[in-house]
């Protein structure tokens, strides 16, 4: 009955070797990584797009609000040609008012196209680094494919061997061993070496050692580590 669910240990074992060794694939975690990259690049293209349209309206706007300016400044320019003597100074203060609106217009118009441009800029950086990022994504993600290839049919029989052996086990025993899975204990079953745990190597007390004779299966559940202990 032990024997068997060694067999299976030993089974799962393989397999998880197996499967650890494909996640932890160098090409897979560039897989990963270049992926995230794009996501993170996409990301900024979008808010990049967005940010160019917000700037690009109030371009649009402070540029039709300075042409608006200059038109009065033209008009008044011709007003203060003709106008009466008296009214002079009235026209002059209104002319360096709109003179200073427009120039302050002026200056919103050129922060607002250095903005522009410097949104192109790092739009064009991105796409340029994106497309580089892109063929490097492609060459480790059809690496990767091929180690996959490789691994899976080896994977997949392991899973059915481990299944074939899952069907030979008593089920007291293969719950007790799926929850120590659960918690994370692997291997599950240790056998016992010079009075010690074979996981956590704690020493086994003499009375410990005794329980191996009074339970079904002839095993103990270490103290320290929570591995089951068998004896050879």
């Amino acid at each position: 009955m032990l024997e068997n669910i060694l067999e299976y240990q030993e089974i799962e074992g393989k397999l998880v070797a197996e499967e650890n060794e494909l996640l932890k694939s160098k090409d897979r975690e560039k897989v990963a990584e270049y992926s995230q990259l794009l996501k993170n690049q996409h990301a900024r293209i979008l808010t990049l797009e967005t940010q160019a349209q917000k700037v690009n309206d109030s371009y649009k706007k402070a540029t039709a609000k300075y042409e608006e300016f200059l038109k009065k400044l033209e008009v008044l320019e011709k007003e203060m040609e003709n106008a009466d003597s008296s009214k002079i100074a009235v026209y002059e203060k209104a002319y360096k008012d709109f003179a200073a609106i427009s120039n302050s217009l002026e200056k919103d118009i050129t922060n607002i196209y250095n903005h522009i441009q410097q949104i192109s800029k790092e739009y064009e950086e991105i796409i340029t680094k994106s497309k580089a990022d892109r063929i490097k994504f492609d060459k480790y993600k059809a690496a990767f494919a091929k180690v996959k290839a490789e691994k899976e049919p080896k994977i997949e029989e392991l899973k059915n061997k481990l299944q074939a052996s899952k069907e030979k086990l008593d089920s007291k025993l293969l719950n007790v061993y799926l929850q120590k899975r659960e918690a994370k204990k692997f291997p599950v079953f240790v056998a016992l070496i010079a009075n010690k745990c074979g996981g956590c190597r704690m020493e086994i007390s003499a009375s410990k050692l005794g329980q191996m004779k009074t339970n079904d299966y002839g095993v103990i559940e270490c103290e320290n580590c929570g591995r089951l202990i068998y004896k050879k």
